[in-house]
């Protein structure tokens, strides 16, 4: 399932897809922000955006997440957001792991590399993590 949205025209606004719960959700959902950010000009921002939304969709997958979906939102030319939706139960929470954990790093990777994050539980049960970066170039 991919849907599009726009605002004003032509311009594409939001992307939403819906992610498989295999092993190749996190590879499925970089390529799509790959993808939708190429488009929008955004390919500065591509190497930090995939790399979270990688660690949000494994999170979901780790959380026995049954339906996972993916929001590309652009908020402004300079600044757009990723979030992972899932109907999984718990919210993720930042980890301290010590040096020999092989897990919890990947909410400390999304908060170093984006520029806000944040999740919410969702009515009808589940949660989103989303992530938002900008721009180099954009106006501080």
């Amino acid at each position: 399932m991919l849907s599009k949205a726009s605002v004003g025209g032509d311009q594409e606004r939001l992307v939403v897809c819906r992610l498989g719960t295999g092993l190749g959700a996190a590879g499925e959902a970089r390529r799509r922000v790959a993808a939708v950010f190429r488009r929008w000009g955004r390919a500065d921002l591509e190497d930090d955006a995939t790399l979270c939304v990688s660690e949000l969709v494994t999170n979901a997958l780790n959380c026995g997440a049954s339906d996972i979906r993916l929001l590309i939102e652009r908020h402004t030319a300079q600044m757009v957001e990723v979030a992972v939706w899932d109907d999984g139960p718990g919210c993720p929470e930042v980890q301290n792991p010590d040096d020999s954990c092989e897990t919890g790093r990947g909410l400390g990777i999304v908060e170093a590399l984006s520029v806000s994050w944040g999740k919410h539980g969702s009515a009808d049960g589940g949660k989103t993590v989303w992530a938002r970066f900008v721009a180099p170039d954009a106006d501080a």
